[in-house]
C-alpha cells in the first residue's frame, strides 16, 4: 500500500517476508470472521509474523518502551498478512469491515482496486514478496496533521517507517493459474513507506496495527511534506 504521493491514493502494498512465530489471534469460528467481512477463515500461517531478521528502531526517546516498540511492528505485519490474505482470496468486505484501518476506503483503495478489476477478468490477484530491513517507530508532530488530513487520512501520534527493497511485483492468476505480472518493482528498488497508526485489540485478529495514514516515502512530495519522518 505504498502511497505513490502524500496527497493521492496508494498503489498497492504487497506482503511482508516474514518468519514465523506464535499464532497471534485466537481459533474463531467462521461466524467470528463473517461478522468482519469475511466469507472464509484465514489460514493460519496467515497469522504467524516475525520481523525476522529486520531491524526494529524505537525513535520516540523513551516515550514508547523497546517492548511496545515491538508489539507494534509485529501487529503491523500482522495487519500485512490479512492484507495479503484479504487480496488474493478477494475478500473486499473484509478490508472496509474488519477495522484493520479507521480509513479503509483511502488506505485500501489500491488494493480494492486490485481485488474488483481482477475480479472482473476473471482473475485473483497475488503480491510477491518483498523484502523489510528495518522498522522505525517515529512520534508524528501535531504540526503534521493537517497536511495528513488533506490526504484524507487521520492523524496519529506515531507512525512506522518501513525500510524494504526489491523485487517485487503484483500478479494477476487467471483460472488455469496462468500468471501475468501488472506491476514490478526490480531488485533493489527501495521501497519505503510510513504507516501511520495505532495498536488495536480485537479477540478475532489478535493485536494489529490499525491504519490511519500511508505514505510513499519515495515519492518526493512525500519527502518535502513529512520530513523528516520520511528520511531514512
Amino acid at each position: 500500500m505504498l502511497a505513490a504521493s502524500c496527497g493521492g491514493p496508494t498503489p498497492a502494498r504487497p506482503p511482508a517476508r516474514s518468519g514465523p512465530s506464535a499464532p497471534a489471534a485466537t481459533a474463531a469460528p467462521l461466524a467470528a470472521w463473517q461478522r468482519l467481512g469475511a466469507t472464509e477463515v484465514p489460514p493460519e500461517s496467515a497469522l504467524q509474523v516475525s520481523p525476522g531478521g529486520a531491524q526494529v528502531l524505537n525513535q520516540t526517546q523513551g516515550a514508547v518502551p523497546d517492548s511496545s516498540a515491538r508489539a507494534w511492528v509485529e501487529a503491523f505485519l500482522r495487519e500485512f498478512a490479512y492484507l495479503r490474505w484479504a487480496v488474493s482470496r478477494g475478500q473486499d468486505q473484509f478490508l472496509l469491515r474488519s477495522g484493520l484501518s479507521s480509513v479503509p476506503f483511502v488506505a485500501f483503495q489500491p488494493n480494492l482496486n486490485d481485488i474488483y478489476t481482477a475480479r472482473a477478468a476473471g482473475d485473483r490477484v497475488e503480491y510477491t514478496l518483498q523484502t523489510f530491513r528495518r522498522f522505525v517507530v517515529r512520534p508524528v508532530p501535531q504540526g503534521m496533521r493537517a497536511s495528513i488530513e488533506r490526504a484524507r487520512y487521520a492523524w496519529k501520534p506515531y507512525a512506522i517507517y518501513v525500510d524494504a527493497i526489491g523485487p517485487v511485483e503484483t500478479d494477476w492468476i487467471d483460472a488455469r493459474g496462468n500468471r501475468t505480472a501488472k506491476s514490478r518493482a526490480p531488485a533493489g528498488a527501495p521501497l519505503y513507506e510510513l504507516v501511520g497508526g495505532d495498536l488495536g485489540h480485537d479477540p478475532t485478529l489478535g493485536d494489529v496495527w490499525v491504519v490511519s495514514s500511508d505514505f510513499d516515502c519515495t515519492a518526493p512530495s512525500s519527502r518535502q511534506t513529512l520530513a523528516p519522518l520520511c528520511n531514512p
